[in-house]
């Protein structure tokens, strides 16, 4: 193989080789923008219009108070430790009295809905929620209670808890008495 000689270009041919380039890259470029300029606008006016939300979209999270046992299942999977959850009870006999979410932390990665066995946790498709502080992007996603709920739930666990024990001394007395029955 023989190495063929490099042509040298003359600074005219370099002159008329710059001008055509930048004819060239703004014929493209303009073609580019005429053909954005004529064709129908993707923005949409958002607060009127509101966008399309995919189905699998992970938005603000919803809260079901009626189903939560307060297992605390949600707040121990969070990577983040975003949830804390507070409340009266247990399983059936729950009443939630706190349920924050801090949004400045939240990956919004569901786990907490999916960890959740009553299903009372869910990512919405709401989307927006701009804060202008820390403070703010903590979200309180249960509902107030008042002193007169929370009494009353005291005295239902209470009467529950008595009844219980009434239960255990009435089948540790059985138990006794069937004893003594057994050996006289």
């Amino acid at each position: 193989m023989s190495a063929q000689p490099k042509t040298r270009k003359t600074p005219m041919n370099q002159y008329f080789t710059d001008v055509w380039a930048g004819i060239k890259t703004t014929y493209i470029g303009m073609r580019l923008t005429l053909r954005y300029f004529f064709s129908t606008p993707v923005t949409l006016r958002y607060p009127e219009a509101r966008p399309l939300i995919p189905p699998a979209h992970r938005g603000i999270h919803a809260l079901d108070e009626t189903k939560c046992t307060l297992c605390h299942l949600c707040a121990k999977n969070c990577p983040v430790a975003c949830i804390s959850a507070e409340g009266m009870g247990r399983a059936k006999d729950a009443l939630l009295l706190r349920y924050d979410v801090d949004y400045s932390r939240c990956l919004f990665c569901n786990i907490c809905a999916e960890a959740c066995p009553q299903q009372c946790v869910r990512l919405t498709e709401e989307f927006n929620f701009a804060r202008g502080t820390r403070e703010g992007c903590v979200l309180s996603l249960a509902r107030p209670k008042t002193d007169e709920e929370i009494a009353q739930h005291q005295a239902l666990l209470d009467q529950k808890e008595a009844e219980r024990k009434a239960r255990l001394a009435q089948k540790e007395a059985d138990r006794k008495a069937k004893e003594q029955q057994q050996n006289p």
